[in-house]
């Protein structure tokens, strides 16, 4: 028996055999576990938007962090981004749901263009594609507009949008466009959609288009 000290905690241990080669004790080892569990890779995240932080986003697109979102962890439940393309919607949800992973907590990212693409490729077994996005603690919707513009497409958005919003789930939806469409709803962007996207907090993202001005040089 042999006593040992936690070199994260500094919680006093003992060891019946060998000590371990890493002097961590299993509360700490786990918590070391959790934090890598959940990838960005198998959250979804495309490679483009991996490895995102704060610090980075406000570096590449000159812009403080939004202060709605110094301390948000899930609550109020919905966080809508819009604004031109180009100007870090798509990054700012990204970093959040990265965050979170780092917390050993699973989540998902997808696209408007892939999850309806997903869906047509197999109809017949689209429930194992929308299923987890109904349950994932959290759900990063990109352009959610941009996918098909069919029924088949609208009905299971708003499967996802309503289950999510009864269930209390966080969920971030990125879109060019999102207040304005409530003056001029389409069918594609049906008040109830957008009555619950925009119920939680409204982050507008402005400037020049960051991806095309790179671009040019």
């Amino acid at each position: 028996m042999t006593p040992w000290i936690c070199t994260r905690c500094s919680e006093d241990q003992i060891a019946f055999g060998a000590l371990p080669a890493v002097l961590l004790c299993h509360t700490c080892r786990e918590a070391d576990a959790a934090r890598t569990r959940f990838t960005e890779a198998g959250a979804g995240v495309p490679a483009r938007y991996r490895n995102l932080t704060r610090e980075g986003w406000c570096s590449r697109f000159q812009s403080p962090w939004p202060a709605e979102l110094e301390h948000w962890a899930g609550e109020p439940q919905w966080v809508a981004i819009w604004g031109p393309t180009g100007t870090g919607k798509t990054g700012l949800a990204t970093v959040l749901l990265a965050e979170h992973l780092r917390t050993g907590r699973r989540g998902h990212w997808i696209s408007g263009p892939e999850l309806s693409r997903r869906i047509q490729r197999d109809f017949a077994n689209a429930e194992d594609v929308i299923v987890p996005l109904l349950v994932t603690p959290l759900l990063v919707l990109d352009e959610p507009l941009t996918g098909a513009a069919a029924d088949w497409y609208l009905e299971r958005l708003v499967l996802i949008t309503r289950t999510r919003d009864e269930q209390c789930l966080p969920t971030i939806v990125t879109s060019q466009l999102l207040p304005e469409l409530i003056a001029a709803p389409s069918t594609m962007a049906p008040p109830p959609l957008l009555s619950r996207w925009l119920s939680g907090l409204r982050i507008e993202a402005g400037g020049e288009d960051i991806r095309l001005q790179e671009a040019l040089g």
